[in-house]
């Protein structure tokens, strides 16, 4: 199985580069689908749109676009307790505000365009770094699903308790009972929560590549401003371990979603391409001589 690659960037809205002069804002969906194949809808992550505006994104891009949508914050445990500071190791029961239900409805129903229209890639799930493995999580992940029936979600780990040896097979077990999909991510290795990224998926229909950057001074910075972007040009050098990584998946999954998330936007928009090139000719070179060089 070689599944249906696409490449994109975090939002459309800050490109500048390949927008002509004068590109209204209903326009700019069209054109950056001219270069990339899904984008992921980050500013979901600030705060849940209307359904209307979320039908105008059908309609102001091509129908073999996709959308892969970062849940609302407030649903992944980023809502804080008045003076809860997470620097200070505590677990997640004790920072995160847990959600009511109707932000769930809220988000059910902001979405319901996109997946009508067979639009939704796949919902993001981007936990904080103060939500650990345990017991606790492993409920919330339940809630989660149970809130959320009917969406396709994939689940993006920043502490790294989810992924070591001792956890890493209930993680891996609860995602495919809840057929919730994996992010493979890739964010500073010098930051003091990294551990390498699950290679590996949980769900057949869909797996999600999350490029984040190598800059453990911004990286750190999310802490407190997790919908920035952190500053980031990938090299060549640097997207050469992916090409294996989305090949890879791409025996595992029906798609793969590789989303560049780093600043400045065109930069990301960039990388994005060269690493769908490079991804394409190790596939060419396998065919022509039966390996890659």
């Amino acid at each position: 199985m070689t599944a249906d690659r696409r490449y994109g960037t975090r939002g459309w809205q800050r490109l500048k580069e390949i927008y002509p002069a004068r590109t209204r804002p209903n326009e700019m969906l069209g054109v950056y689908a001219e270069h990339a194949t899904v984008v992921e809808a980050e500013n979901v992550f600030s705060g849940i749109p209307k359904p209307e505006r979320v039908q105008e994104w059908v309609e102001q891009s091509p129908e073999s676009f996709k959308f892969d949508v970062v849940a609302f914050g407030g649903l992944t445990l980023y809502q804080r307790r008045p003076g809860a500071d997470p620097r200070r190791k505590k677990s997640w029961t004790e920072i995160a505000v847990e959600p009511p239900s109707i932000l769930f409805e809220d988000l059910r129903e902001s979405l319901e365009p996109l997946r009508a229209a067979g639009r939704l890639g796949v919902v993001i799930l981007q936990f904080p770094p103060w939500f650990e493995a345990g017991s606790a999580g492993l409920e919330y992940l339940g809630r989660v699903r149970e809130e959320l029936p009917k969406l396709p979600l994939a689940a993006e780990f920043r502490h790294p308790t989810w992924q070591v040896p001792v956890n890493q097979e209930s993680t891996l077990e609860t995602l495919i009972e809840l057929e919730i999909g994996t992010v493979v991510a890739d964010f500073p290795s010098e930051s003091d929560d990294w551990y390498p990224p699950f290679d590996m998926t949980t769900v057949d229909d869909l797996v999600v590549v999350r490029l984040h950057g190598q800059n453990a001074d911004g990286w750190a910075r999310t802490l407190q401003s997790p919908a920035e972007p952190v500053a980031h040009t990938y090299r060549d050098a640097d997207l050469a371990p992916w090409v294996g990584r989305v090949r890879s998946l791409s025996q595992e999954a029906a798609e793969v979603h590789v989303l560049l998330g780093t600043a400045p936007p065109d930069a990301a928009l960039a990388s994005a391409k060269a690493l769908a090139e490079a991804v394409e000719a190790a596939d060419e070179a396998e065919a022509r001589w039966g390996y890659v060089p």
